[in-house]
């Protein structure tokens, strides 16, 4: 078994080119004194893994040989191994189709001769073609299985395989915590084993998934490192890979040159081997990156070489070919699983006509299931009663948690206001402090009889009051907005000016914010329509919306100012606009962003995308009904990951 996983992996270009062509010189000083039997088959197929790096020619034309062999002695098991090795020929060419119609056939060939000695290896194999397609589903389905035989037969070595192949498929998937869970035990294994040949692939895929997680200066690291194991033992298929992996790095930091010259190597080490997918991928990055650069005919040219690789690995015959082959496995599946299920009930009815002739036997049979009967119905209602207060327990807790999400939004608001408050307070102390000292001069100036100076100091009075009165009526309105914000809605519509509550709560949210973290700083734009009018609204609830919206934008922004490498201006915009019978509400921020797999269930309850206990996931949810339930409107959302958010609000005139 940890034979054939070794030549599995030199397939993948996990084992260097000195081990392979040991092994090739080898295998060939036995195929002379080899009897036609079953000995020389597997020196054949050894053969044909052993020249699959290197000339994949030679590697065709020794399994086509031991498979001619494996026929004409009626060796049945050798020429599915056979069968086998010409899938891995087929797939280090990139023809998946044929790989994977190869290796279905030898795996049904082992399943009906019920020989499960290195069945791992052909349940690797699938999942191998699966995993290049794209298709991550099927191939963990295979990799488990795969890891399930390897662990029954206790081979370390295939096991280390599996959890690399693991991690691989949960990258793919955008899964990183699972795929940095796999890695760690594959490197776990791999350093137990001293497996050399397994090291530079392994920190390649710790540089791929710290790259994934923008932790840019560990992946470049990992990435150097891997480069250093990959040069040691002439891998050059990761070699390859992590020449393209920091050009692609690079070419994010907008360093050209550097970008090209990486870029340069990966594809003329990717195509000497072949390693066709790697070809494809460097030659599509050069394609672009020269095209930036106006460089029309560079980009022109490798847009050629990636095209016709594109079309050798993934021309859409031999994608439906893997569709079908694919389908027919499954069906092939359920057949199986079909035939055992009616083969079991062919049993049952035997045992029941069998029973059927001794009364007694019936007697007891309908007795104990009669009594089985009342067992499962008592169990049933127990569960029932179990069940309803289980769902009377989990309404109470979403009562609880939507009640919990108000407060909150509460209390994010308050810090704001008491930021807000502060500063018609300040101007009322400070005028009632002047206000006293001028009624002081102005005693004394009635006293002197100077009239005139009397009457200035009386017009100062009353302009001081003015201005009391101003900054107590601000005061006053923001904590009848606040008692209005935490009391429970009224579900009444008023005319609201929809600029002045979009603008107030954008302010509170910021301050709010800010009294949290007073290092935090943001550029806020505003671009109000003054000819919106006031529009018949829930202020309450809008203002709700509108301040989970504010918050979810400077979270946005502190995130993204949080990780950038770069000089960064955290920006906050809201604007208005009539839009015939719709009145339009845009909210955007210059933050993170959201990936677009997870755009589709933001609004969904209980979704987020926070850590543990800073969000329960309500906030968007309850903004959804808000806007479409209780105002017949629309919520929408536009945005593109690392570069930030556009949510914008409809609601009817």
């Amino acid at each position: 078994m940890k034979m054939l996983k070794l030549l599995l992996v030199a397939m993948a270009a996990f084992c260097s080119l000195q081990a392979q062509n040991t092994e090739a010189d080898s295998l060939k000083k036995l195929l002379p004194n080899a009897k036609e039997d079953h000995a020389q088959v597997r020196v054949l197929e050894g053969l044909s893994y052993a020249y699959l790096s290197t000339s994949p020619d030679t590697a065709l034309h020794y399994a086509l040989k031991g498979l001619e062999l494996a026929r004409k002695i009626g060796d049945t098991n050798g020429e599915a191994i056979c069968i086998n090795a010409l899938g891995s020929v087929n797939f280090h060419v990139g023809d998946y189709a044929k790989a994977l119609e190869l290796y279905l056939q030898a795996l049904q060939m082992k399943e009906q001769l019920k020989i499960r000695q290195n069945l791992a290896v052909y349940y690797f194999n699938i999942s191998n073609v699966y995993n290049v397609q794209g298709d991550t589903t099927q191939a963990l389905y295979y990799l488990f299985k795969t890891k399930k035989e390897d662990e029954k037969a206790g081979d370390s070595s295939g096991i280390m395989f599996d959890l690399y192949s693991l991690s691989d498929a949960y990258l793919r998937m955008g899964k990183t915590d699972s795929a940095l869970y796999y890695l760690h035990l594959s490197n776990r294994v791999c350093n137990r084993l001293d497996d050399k040949n397994m090291v530079p692939a392994i920190l390649i895929k710790y540089g791929d998934i710290y790259s994934s997680l923008k932790n840019i200066p560990v992946a470049i690291n990992y990435y150097h490192n891997s480069i250093y194991y990959a040069r040691d033992i002439n891998d050059n298929q990761v070699l390859s890979e992590d020449y393209l992996a920091l050009a692609r790095i690079f070419g994010q930091n907008n360093n050209t040159d550097s970008s090209t010259y990486y870029a340069r190597k990966a594809l003329i080490l990717a195509s000497e081997a072949p390693f066709l997918k790697t070809v494809l991928d460097a030659g599509m990055f050069l394609a672009g990156a020269f095209k930036v650069q106006k460089k029309y005919d560079s980009a022109f040219k490798y847009l050629e070489l990636s095209i016709a690789t594109k079309d050798s690995l993934f021309n859409i015959e031999n994608v439906k070919k893997v569709q079908n082959l694919k389908l027919q496995e499954l069906q092939r599946q359920q057949s199986i699983e079909t035939a055992r299920i009616e083969y079991r009930n062919k049993v049952k009815l035997y045992l029941v006509i069998s029973a059927s002739f001794i009364f007694l036997g019936i007697a007891l049979v309908l007795w104990r299931n009669n009594k089985q009967k009342q067992e499962a119905y008592t169990l049933l209602q127990q569960q029932k009663a179990k069940t309803d207060d289980a769902l009377d327990e989990l309404r109470s807790t979403q009562s609880q948690l939507v009640l919990r999400e108000k407060m909150a939004s509460l209390g994010e608001l308050t810090a704001g206001i008491a930021h807000e408050i502060q500063n018609p307070l300040n101007f009322v102390n400070n005028f009632s402090e002047v206000n006293k000292e001028l009624l002081v001069e102005m005693k004394e100036e009635i006293d002197k009889g100077n009239l005139n100076e009397v009457k200035s100091i009386a017009h100062a009075l009353i302009d001081n009051a003015e201005r009391i009165n101003q900054h107590g009526k601000r005061a006053d309105a923001i904590v009848k907005g606040m008692l209005q914000h935490s009391r429970s809605s009224s579900g009444l519509k008023e005319p609201t000016d929809i600029n002045a509550l979009a603008d107030e709560f954008l302010r509170l949210a910021y301050h709010g914010l800010r009294a949290k973290d007073k290092s935090f700083n943001a550029t806020l734009h505003t671009d109000f329509d003054q000819g919106l009018g006031k529009i018949n609204i829930i202020p309450q609830d809008i203002g709700r919306v509108l301040l989970n919206l504010y918050n979810n934008a400077f979270h946005a922004v502190l995130e993204k100012k949080k990780s950038s490498m770069v000089e960064y201006i955290p920006t906050v915009s809201v604007s208005t606009r009539k839009l015939g019978d719709k009145v339009e509400i845009r909210i955007k921020d210059n933050g993170i962003g959201i990936p677009e797999k997870l755009r589709g269930k933001i609004f969904q309850p209980f979704f987020t995308t926070k850590p543990t206990g800073q969000g329960t996931g309500l906030g968007l949810s309850l903004s959804y009904d808000i806007i479409t339930k209780g105002h017949g409107g629309a919520i929408l959302l536009e945005s593109e990951p690392g570069e930030g958010s556009l949510f914008i609000i409809q609601l009817p005139v």
